[in-house]
């Protein structure tokens, strides 16, 4: 999120800056053409927000603790009514000899699985405390209204770990099966903060400071300066821009990666026992985790959670975020062919008014 705020703005600096002129012409654009611009906007936002969430959030956390070959595992079957029934009882043998894949080996087959055991808006699962969490997160930034990149780095990362729970919270609700509590009772107590805070360090600190360092940086040499830059064309500076701002988005990406791999390893070990879980994982983690009844720490360390991460997770996890990237450029591009026809359209159907005329008025350089 701190990345596309970033993008966001940006981009926003760059249409302010090269649509103002000393001398501009008036125009009238259509009303009902901008408002059909507007929703727009919301709806494909709102699909790409749902591709990012479901493929990239949900199913992404679950391929992150599934067990490869696990002891006891859930059979997808066409029957929702019992997911764990063979789908051919009539040869035993055959079914037994079969051996189980990973319910993450196929975004259709985990969607399929969750519908069987959450119903439809299982794509949608944890997002009561996604939203809680965001809002909390931007109500804790918004003491600091600050704008500088080295700043943003200290308040995302000083307000992601202070909700540290509250990610884990959101880790629990979706690797587990429905539950009756509200997504608020499944935050943990503030004693369990001190258990979850390495990670979430590790993941917080080291993607923020991937992505706003290189662009405090990149400011500070004037590479995102585009107030003295009147003779270049627009299209140019904001391929500039958006280049530079590339490099540290990838960085931030490929470092959050095993990061976020390893938070959400360890917030799936401190898992309370009453809850189960939705996909085959293995509590103990081949024995690394020591119960805390029997006086252990009662989760998995950083370092273990990324060693029992064994190849065949990790493939399908990163199968997983690049399917999710080849929608989301898919459907990028058809979005900006979209609103690309639509601006169009808004520009050949402006009428020139008089500049002293009363309403609406808008400027084209």
């Amino acid at each position: 999120m701190s990345v596309t705020n970033a993008l966001i703005r940006r981009g926003t600096e760059l249409a302010v800056t090269h649509m103002q002129s000393d001398d501009p012409e008036r125009y009238r654009p259509n009303g009902g053409l901008l408002a059909l611009f507007a929703i727009t906007i919301v709806l494909l936002s709102l699909v790409l927000w749902t591709i990012e969430y479901t493929y990239g959030m949900v199913i992404a956390t679950l391929a992150a603790v599934e067990d490869t070959n696990p002891d006891i595992y859930v059979r997808i079957t066409s029957d929702p009514a019992d997911p764990t029934k063979p789908s051919n009882e009539e040869d035993p043998e055959l079914v037994s000899a079969t051996p189980p894949k990973p319910i993450t080996g196929k975004l259709r087959t985990t969607l399929k699985h969750l519908r069987s055991r959450a119903g439809f808006s299982s794509r949608f699962r944890g997002i009561g405390m996604f939203i809680a969490y965001n809002l909390a997160l931007g109500f804790l930034s918004s003491f600091f209204p600050v704008s500088a990149y080295l700043y943003q780095f200290f308040v995302q990362s000083a307000g992601s770990l202070l909700l540290a729970t509250w990610q884990m919270a959101w880790v629990h609700i979706v690797i587990s099966e429905p539950s009756p509590k509200r997504f608020y009772q499944r935050i943990p107590s503030f004693k369990t903060w001190i258990k979850i805070a390495p990670a979430a360090a590790l993941q917080d600190i080291l993607t923020a400071a991937a992505f706003f360092i290189p662009m405090a940086i990149a400011k500070f040499a004037g590479w995102l300066d585009v107030s003295h830059d009147e003779e270049v064309l627009p299209l140019v500076v904001f391929y500039r821009v958006m280049g530079v701002t590339l490099v540290p988005a990838i960085l931030a990406l490929l470092i959050s990666l095993p990061a976020r791999v390893i938070f959400i390893r360890v917030a799936a070990s401190m898992l309370p026992e009453e809850d189960e879980t939705i996909v085959p994982f293995d509590r103990s983690f081949g024995g690394k985790v020591s119960p805390a009844i029997t006086g252990g720490s009662g989760k998995i360390g950083l370092m273990d959670a990324w060693t029992t991460f064994d190849w065949p997770a990790r493939v399908r996890f990163v199968k997983v975020i690049l399917k999710t990237f080849a929608m989301e450029v898919a459907f990028g591009i058809f979005a900006m062919l979209v609103l690309g026809a639509q601006v169009f359209w808004i520009v050949k159907t402006a009428k020139p008014v008089d500049s002293d005329a009363p309403g609406m008025q808008m400027s084209w350089t």
